[in-house]
């Protein structure tokens, strides 16, 4: 649902900007990461993958890129995940995640998303022209981004007890706003984007660092196809408790230029 709000309200804005220097790009896509993690207090520590068996899971990933065309004016970009998983697993340990105590079967909820907003300055290389064997070629442009970040992650995770369904679920909520500075490269050639940038910084009990390499390729005007490895990393102290999690991998995605 608010992934299809989001899309038209911004499908509507695209319409606005058109009457100003403003070009516009969204993307939609599929992101497929690889999670891992940890929870630990000071009874221990569980693991994701090996004691709640998490693996895989699948997400909806939507962007949206505002490029100003007026002189020093900065960009806005703008990105977008939510993914929901759960899993059925039996410990072979004691695990305690907000003071409650597992050892047998349990099922595991985990929801986790991020909005990165990002206001950055491009500074940008045009290529030249040079001959090779008789025929004229592109060097390419090359352009760095260097901003501001402003991230907001929520994860929530809930623990339940399978065998006693009478007790009560023990869970975690994480809510953070972290700013980071934000590096970003971009390579032109043809219909041809080379993209590669990145996120990070660490506090006393909030860590956060993403980053994210990309090609992309122009099908026809205004829409290209692309392809990423993409990582989101968070670790926060909620509590009792310190969380550590990844999510990572592969997504696919259409871009569309307005």
């Amino acid at each position: 649902m608010i992934f299809r709000f989001i899309l038209v309200l911004l499908l509507t804005l695209s319409s606005l900007f058109a009457e100003w220097k403003i070009d516009s790009e969204i993307e939609a896509g599929l992101f497929l990461p690889n999670l891992d993690g940890s929870i630990s207090n000071v009874h221990g520590s569980s693991d994701f993958t090996q004691d709640y068996l998490y693996d895989r899971a699948s997400a909806s990933y939507f962007g949206v890129d505002l490029f100003i065309g007026y002189d020093y004016a900065p960009n806005f970009s703008f990105d977008y995940f939510n993914m929901q998983d759960n899993s059925d697993a039996t410990l072979d340990k004691n695990v305690t995640v907000a003071d409650g105590v597992f050892n047998s079967k349990v099922t595991t909820l985990s929801d986790f998303s991020v909005l990165n907003s990002v206001i950055y300055q491009d500074f940008k290389q045009k290529g030249k022209v040079f001959s090779l064997l008789g025929q004229k070629l592109y060097t390419g442009d090359i352009e760095f981004d260097v901003g501001l970040n402003i991230k907001y992650l929520t994860w929530n995770f809930e623990i339940r007890d399978q065998i006693d369904t009478t007790r009560p679920s023990s869970w975690i909520h994480v809510n953070e706003l972290v700013p980071l500075p934000y590096i970003g490269c971009k390579y032109y050639l043809y219909g041809f984007v080379v993209h590669a940038e990145g996120s990070a910084l660490s506090f006393v009990e909030a860590k956060a660092m993403n980053y994210q390499v990309a090609l992309s390729y122009r099908v026809i005007e205004g829409l290209s196809l692309s392809g990423a490895y993409l990582y989101e990393h968070f670790e926060a102290v909620e509590k009792n408790d310190t969380v550590k999690f990844t999510a990572s991998g592969y997504k696919a995605s259409f871009l569309y230029a307005f």
